[in-house]
């Protein structure tokens, strides 16, 4: 089946009704292994599809759905829409987005092997992660969680002033959690890897992560209060991204939810800190053509060198702005949901200096691993203080493990406090795609015995 042109007959068929109309289509493939010492634990595959119908009327905006694709369940489908929208509240700002160019340039976010890779190989692949975490120290004693997931499908968007476009998109990775133990001591660590291509999913490497980890911080011990730098891991850094992508979202500006609302053209973080929200990253986790109402996505430089210089926008809060255009940041969960507000590939600027580099400024300080408690963040009043294990830093170089601290600093002096940023950016399929290199702060209070 074409889905462009499905949605755009959809559309077709519900401005007839006298409104202004949306279809949007999303068709695909699931799969995930769970493997358990070397056995298959639970194995799905399933295929999806679906449909929703956004219609507006005098700025009243109704919404329905369905899987499915008969000629009698899109009537259905229309006529709830718009006897929703006739009920609800009139908005002068709700409506549906012109259509704008859209680049031509390749994404590199669908691979073919990925749809042909038979069952077989992706088990073979979740046995290789379990087995990379279990061979790489004696000390790891078992998995938990060890998964291979897969996915691939079409998105198709349409409307009724003249936005119409689809993409394929793929997507492979792998995560697993491993606990190591020795006789004093245990801990567990969490290794990851996810991507858009096959050729770059490495399942061993995901399980030596976790083993490394979980193995580094056996007999770690909290350290003394104190206020000391921290250099943050890709992984522990998505804490601090996490909060901020929110902070930067228009819709929370504009509700006074935002801890940098009003604070566009400021400085608002140290000048060697550039914040990003590319959704047109080559290969990214949250790589696509255009979001989901049909706008093409873009490359938003958010912070630059230290100052603000935009929000996230989609459609609605460009035009309830009345000054900004759409960043292409709508998405939704799946076809049951409206679009909402949120970030694609967001990240820091990688900078020049090595890990090792960034690790060897710090005379005394805390190298943080990975985090807890990061729902705690407050992205409204900028208030940070989490739970975080990693490893003691002496002289340039890692010490000994350190676990049971908490790390806290309000989000405004943790920004300005960036005093190194590493080249090493790495993403987390969180909230889109949170990326970040290895960061060191300074002055942050570290809380422990």
């Amino acid at each position: 089946m074409d889905y462009l042109e499905f949605a755009k007959d959809v559309v077709s068929r519900a401005v007839e009704r006298g409104v202004e109309a949306e279809a949007y289509i999303s068709v695909g493939q699931n799969t995930s292994v769970n493997v358990d010492r070397g056995e298959v634990e639970k194995l799905s595959q399933a295929g999806s599809k679906g449909l929703g119908v956004r219609v507006v009327r005098d700025g009243k905006m109704g919404y329905a759905y369905t899987s499915d694709f008969g000629a009698g369940s899109i009537g259905k489908t229309i006529e709830a829409a718009v006897s929703l929208a006739d009920v609800a509240d009139g908005d002068e700002y709700r409506s549906l987005p012109a259509p704008q160019p859209l680049p031509e340039d390749d994404l590199e976010v669908y691979d073919q092997a990925i749809v042909e890779l038979p069952i077989g190989r992706k088990v073979e692949m979740a046995r290789r992660i379990e087995k990379g975490a279990l061979r790489y120290d004696q000390r790891v004693v078992l998995t938990n969680r060890c998964t291979l997931i897969s996915q691939y499908g079409t998105v198709a968007v349409a409307n009724s002033k003249g936005v119409a476009g689809s993409y394929d998109k793929s997507f492979i990775g792998g995560f697993v959690m491993a606990m190591a133990a020795d006789e004093d001591d245990r801990s567990v660590a969490f290794g990851f890897d996810f991507g858009s291509r096959l050729g770059d999913f490495k399942p061993t490497e995901v399980g030596k992560d976790a083993a490394r980890k979980a193995v580094g911080m056996l007999g770690g011990k909290p350290v003394p209060t104190q206020r000391a730098s921290v250099v943050y891991s890709p992984m522990a850094a998505t804490s601090v991204l996490g909060a901020l992508s929110r902070a930067l979202g228009a819709d929370a500006m504009q509700r006074n939810r935002s801890f940098l609302e009003g604070k566009i053209g400021e400085t608002v973080a140290a000048d060697m800190v550039t914040v990003l929200d590319n959704g047109r990253l080559p290969g990214g986790i949250a790589t696509r053509p255009f979001d989901d109402e049909g706008i093409p996505t873009a490359a938003t430089r958010l912070i630059d060198e230290g100052v603000l210089q935009t929000a996230l926008h989609d459609h609605y809060t460009a035009t309830r702005d009345g000054t900004a255009s759409s960043t292409g940041n709508a998405n939704r969960r799946s076809h049951s949901a409206m679009p909402t507000l949120d970030a694609s590939n967001f990240y820091f600027q990688p900078g020049q200096e090595t890990p090792e580099e960034v690790i060897g400024g710090v005379e005394q300080g805390l190298y943080v691993e990975s985090v807890m408690n990061t729902a705690s963040i407050s992205p409204i009043s900028g208030d940070y203080s989490i739970s975080a294990k990693g490893y003691w830093i002496e002289n340039g170089e890692l010490s000994h493990p350190v676990n049971e601290v908490t790390i806290a600093l309000p989000m405004q002096e943790l920004l300005h406090n960036v005093k190194a940023v590493g080249n090493d950016l790495t993403f987390v399929p969180m909230m889109g795609a949170l990326g970040s290199p290895t960061i060191r702060v300074d002055g942050v209070m570290i809380g422990g015995v």
